[in-house]
């Protein structure tokens, strides 16, 4: 197999995900040192279903899973020097993913996502202002009349492409990476895939 034939990572995660958040330092140096190539996509959770609803209407029992996920990943973040702290809604992620895929397809992704995410995990960042998406991209060094062209052009069809293969590769939350058709999901499930990655790699004799 060739440099050009070996197969990369399809990376899903969702930009209102704390997993996903957790997932990116150690997912990234993964890709550094492996030399595979990995391919970041937006995925939007329904979080609705899985929390039960809106904050208002979740149950006692909904109420308790949230505080665990919240206290578990302040403890997995404190590890990685991040922070983490509890959302008071349900965030509409469909605009920032968006600006995700422009990122990407500009080539200034981590420009824009790293201190994106990192002012929204402080709860500094609104992520469905526009104005907030648009001074992020700029800060990431992306041209607001090129974001707006794109936006109204491909944002909409790019994205549901996005989420048509995540479906399509059987991927049902974030993070979730894809590797060889092989599903690996959650933050805590880097190491198998560092693990697959590097048996498929080593060279054979």
């Amino acid at each position: 197999m060739t440099e050009h034939d070996t197969p990369g990572v399809d990376a899903f995660i969702d930009l209102r995900s704390p997993y996903s958040y957790l997932a990116l330092k150690p997912a990234r140096r993964l890709a550094e040192h492996s030399g595979v190539a990995f391919e970041w996509w937006p995925f939007i959770t329904d979080f609705r279903s899985a929390y039960g609803g809106e904050v208002e209407e979740r149950s006692g029992r909904d109420i308790a899973k949230v505080k665990y996920l919240y206290m578990d990943c302040r403890r997995l973040a404190k590890l990685q020097g991040l922070t983490i702290r509890s959302t008071t809604k349900l965030w509409d992620a469909t605009l920032a993913s968006q600006a995700m895929l422009f990122a990407r397809s500009r080539n200034r992704l981590w420009e824009f996502c790293e201190p994106m995410l990192a002012a929204f995990w402080r709860r500094e960042f609104d992520l469905e202002s526009p104005a907030a998406i648009e001074a992020a991209l700029a800060v990431a060094g992306l041209d607001a009349g090129d974001w707006r062209s794109w936006r109204d052009t491909h944002a909409q069809a790019e994205l549901a492409a996005a989420q048509a293969k995540a479906e399509a590769l059987g991927v049902f939350g974030a993070p979730t990476f894809v590797y060889r058709g092989e599903l690996f999901w959650g933050s805590d499930r880097v190491d198998l895939l560092a693990a697959a990655l590097a048996s498929a790699t080593s060279p054979s004799f």
